[in-house]
């Protein structure tokens, strides 16, 4: 039973490891896919405000080239003061220059200026430029590019107007999920070999995209580095453990009280099936019983009868002394009779009688002379072949005849004409009694179970008289066996010896 517990028990809490392991399963892969749509809608997000602040510089642009135009080197303040308002209202606009093709003119920047390297390159866009916008990320600060426009946008262009742009501003945003120290992002040249912002990163989950500008194509690039406690937060964890954990306690609960109901239902049903059985146990043993004191009481009844009518024959005749002797007679079969009737009393009640030495050869006798008619009846024969010594058994003396009765009437409805031999022994401090007959023997499909109630050989017995037999036998302290590797069919009873009993 404390195997079974145990077996129990550890059943339940693999089931409980595996159910958590599969919530927690779960869990993960949901806030795995939550961090993975932020990532994708906050990148959109940024991606679109990008996109747009890159545009903005088409138009600031054109704006600049015509007061440009419009008021030459001349008129130079002008198109200062529009530069310094245009950088005071957008800061990611570091610097706006104009640079003439003539080293001999004039530059006119806006502070910071360009690097020499830089103002070379933005005279070499211009003059190259077919009318688009031409943009290129700046030597002396990587992390800065500049927008260069040809003016007038014509082939008959002199100068080139600069606009340098800080990435990092162009990027910027309050939304403090761009703060969070898992998730990175960086801005790409349109070719993709440069980075303008932030650095590469190895992280699965992640985003790309171009800007949708169509002068400033740079490429965005996100990326979120998802932890172990990213996908498994303690308090969504705990709390998914505690729920996993009444879910499974109450099933086991509900589980458990099912099988209480199941299991009282099978006993109750199990008591009503052993109920209907000791009851028609009962009856039949009753029947049985009844049929064999019937036949029993048969013999006594008969010879009181006899005896009687005899008396009073004699009674007439006046002969008194051949009366005494059959008085005596008919007192002995009223004696058995009443003897037989105890029996029937006694197996009715649930206290066996006290054994007592009894001489197991008078009852070998007693069941012949009370078959003997019977056996007449069938032109059978009944021999005694009996131990040259008494042989004396602790037992109740009309159980032991019950036995030896029932064994014989069995030899003697296995056949007509049936011989039966009762022959006793001694051996081992046993008194051994064999009952054998001529007869067919007993089937071999009911001999392994030949003393269980209710089996039989007989077309009409009830299965059980040798289950009483045995049942008799084993309380006095021997057992009956069926002997299958005998010449005939043999069944042998085996009892101890009592105690002042020495075998010859």
């Amino acid at each position: 039973m404390a195997s079974s517990r145990s077996h129990d028990i550890w059943q339940y809490l693999g089931i409980w490891v595996l159910a958590i392991a599969f919530s927690l399963g779960v869990l993960a892969f949901i806030e795995r896919q939550s961090l993975v749509r932020e990532l994708t809608t906050k990148s959109a997000t940024l991606h679109r405000l990008a996109s747009q602040r890159a545009d903005q510089h088409d138009a600031h642009l054109t704006s600049l080239s015509a007061i440009f135009l419009a008021g030459g080197v001349a008129r130079q303040d002008l198109f200062l003061d529009v530069g310094a308002t245009i950088m005071r209202f957008y800061p990611r606009i570091a610097s706006v220059n104009v640079i003439p093709f003539d080293p001999s003119d004039p530059v006119i920047p806006l502070k910071p200026g360009l690097a020499g390297e830089d103002t070379a390159s933005v005279v070499e866009m211009a003059r190259s430029s077919t009318g688009a916008l031409q943009v290129k990320q700046l030597q002396a600060r990587p992390d800065h590019y500049m927008v260069v426009k040809r003016t007038p946008n014509t082939d008959a262009a002199q100068h080139g107007l600069v606009l340098v742009i800080d990435a990092r501003a162009l990027l910027a945003t309050e939304d403090p999920f761009w703060q969070k120290p898992s998730v990175s992002l960086r801005l790409l040249t349109p070719d993709g070999q440069a980075a303008l912002v932030g650095q590469p990163a190895q992280e699965a989950a992640g985003f790309s995209k171009p800007l949708g500008s169509e002068s400033q194509p740079f490429i965005l690039q996100t990326a979120l580095a998802i932890r172990f406690a990213d996908v498994l937060p303690l308090e969504k964890a705990l709390t998914a453990v505690m729920l996993v954990s009444a879910l499974l306690s109450l099933t086991a609960l509900g589980l458990h009280q099912r099988a209480r109901t199941e299991e009282a239902e099978n006993r109750a049903r199990l008591s009503a099936q052993e109920t209907r059985l000791a009851h028609a146990s009962r009856v039949n043993a009753m029947g049985e019983m009844a049929s064999g004191m019937a036949h029993e009481l048969a013999q006594p009844l008969t010879a009181i009868l006899s005896q009687a009518q005899a008396g009073r024959h004699l009674l007439r005749r006046g002969d008194a002394d051949r009366l005494g002797a059959v008085l005596n007679d008919t007192v002995a079969q009223a004696q058995r009779a009443a003897d037989i009737l105890e029996r029937l009393r006694r197996w009715s009640k649930p206290n066996r009688a006290q054994s007592k030495p009894c001489a197991l050869h008078e009852a070998a006798r007693s069941v012949q002379r009370l078959l003997a008619l019977e056996a007449k009846s069938r032109d059978a024969t009944i021999v005694l072949s009996l131990h040259e010594a008494p042989l004396l058994v602790d037992a109740d003396p009309v159980e032991l005849e019950q036995i030896i009765f029932n064994l014989v009437r069995n030899a003697l409805d296995a056949s007509d004409g049936a011989k039966v031999t009762i022959r006793t022994a001694a051996d081992a401090g046993l008194a051994i009694l064999d009952v054998t007959d001529n007869g067919p023997g007993v089937p071999e499909q009911i001999r392994p179970r030949l003393f269980e109630p209710f089996v039989t050989g007989k077309p009409d017995g009830t299965g059980l008289g040798l289950a009483l037999c045995q049942r008799l036998a084993e309380q006095m302290g021997g057992e009956i066996v069926y002997l299958s590797d005998a010449a005939q069919t043999t069944f042998r009873l085996s009892l101890p010896l009592s105690a002042p009993t020495v075998a010859a």
